[in-house]
């Protein structure tokens, strides 16, 4: 009797502290809770990021305008974030001008939208993130060159430059390069006709203007005029709630084999289910082989709402030969970005 009602008391005590949470309390007074459940371990590193850094947040470099704390589509400031067309505002897998929204390919002409889109309904960083953010102007990007220390660094194995105003705040603008060629340089547009920000190791960035780069596909680092635009950092301590009911699935395809590979040209059945009751946005789709550090190209041609209990389907085309393929959705909730993947699996039918 007594050995049961210890089994029973164990039990207990082992579903008491599952129910527990895990408090982070950080020293600018936010605190994040974590289910002991979901958590596998915590260690303790100089390298942390800070996690109170959001990229939303507004920086003050003592200039006439506040700075984004990260590229617009990144999560944290050594991410590249997303890359854009200029005066486009979604961006895409391909940059040219035969698919640039502005040029119009029967005159081969550029069509004119401004001389400086800032705050337009040009202007990606203010379609996407409202009204308080903006590209920044040529006069503000010329502002930050020559009013801050520049040093070339890294964070998280991420080459870029460390950008210091002079009340010692600072920021770091990851050399995020353009679509084709991450992390040659540091090149972002601005608000100016088809000007952009660029600069390596070389030396001090300078501005530059080339029209035929209105088509590139560069990064963005918004900016507020408002040093509360980014709000608290989100709380995103009860995502777990929508995450785990997120799913991926291969769901079949037409697929061509030689031996164990499924050859390139072969097309897999993918599909994204959002089970929660809130709605997510899927931003990426990729295949990769399971193993390999590359994830492949986002198959996804702009990002797509998923409403609460909504299913996506997708046709994906190989385009190298894989063994074991795996499909990798990425998608936003509350602010930050969360990838689920499935790994095919030979069934005789689906």
């Amino acid at each position: 009797m007594k050995k049961y009602m210890l089994t029973a008391a164990l039990t207990a005590v082992q579903m008491a502290i599952m129910a527990q949470t895990v408090n982070v309390h950080f020293k600018n007074g936010q605190t994040i809770e974590y289910p002991v459940a979901k958590v596998d371990y915590v260690d303790f590193s100089a390298k942390a990021a800070d996690p109170s850094v959001t990229s939303g947040q507004a920086i003050d470099l003592g200039l006439s305008i506040y700075w984004a704390s990260c590229n617009q589509g990144a999560e944290a400031p050594e991410e590249y974030g997303d890359y854009y067309a200029w005066g486009e505002t979604k961006t895409k897998n391909e940059f040219g001008e035969r698919n640039y929204a502005y040029y119009d390919t029967s005159t081969r002409q550029y069509i004119d939208i401004g001389d400086d889109i800032s705050g337009t309904e040009y202007d990606a960083a203010t379609v996407n993130l409202g009204s308080d953010w903006q590209m920044p102007s040529r006069d503000e990007m010329k502002e930050l060159i020559d009013n801050c220390t520049w040093e070339w660094t890294q964070i998280k194995g991420i080459n870029g430059y460390r950008v210091i105003g002079q009340n010692g705040n600072s920021i770091f603008l990851p050399a995020s390069g353009c679509s084709y060629r991450p992390g040659i340089s540091g090149l972002y547009y601005h608000g100016g006709e088809s000007s952009f920000v660029g600069g390596d190791s070389e030396g001090k960035p300078v501005l530059m203007k080339e029209r035929q780069f209105k088509v590139s596909g560069f990064t963005i680092r918004p900016v507020t005029s408002n040093p509360n635009a980014g709000g608290e950092p989100s709380d995103h301590s009860k995502d777990y709630l929508v995450t785990e009911k997120v799913t991926a699935l291969f769901t079949g395809g037409a697929i061509t084999k030689i031996g164990e590979k499924i050859l390139s040209g072969s097309v897999l059945n993918t599909q994204f289910t959002n089970n929660s009751t809130e709605p997510v946005t899927l931003l990426a789709i990729q295949v990769y082989d399971a193993g390999a550090t590359n994830w492949g190209n986002n198959a996804l041609d702009t990002s797509v709402e998923v409403t609460a209990g909504e299913w996506k389907t997708y046709g994906v085309t190989l385009v190298t030969s894989m063994a074991k393929p795996v499909v990798r959705f990425t998608y936003r909730y509350n602010f930050k970005k969360y990838h689920v993947e499935s790994i095919w699996e030979e069934k005789a039918s689906f």
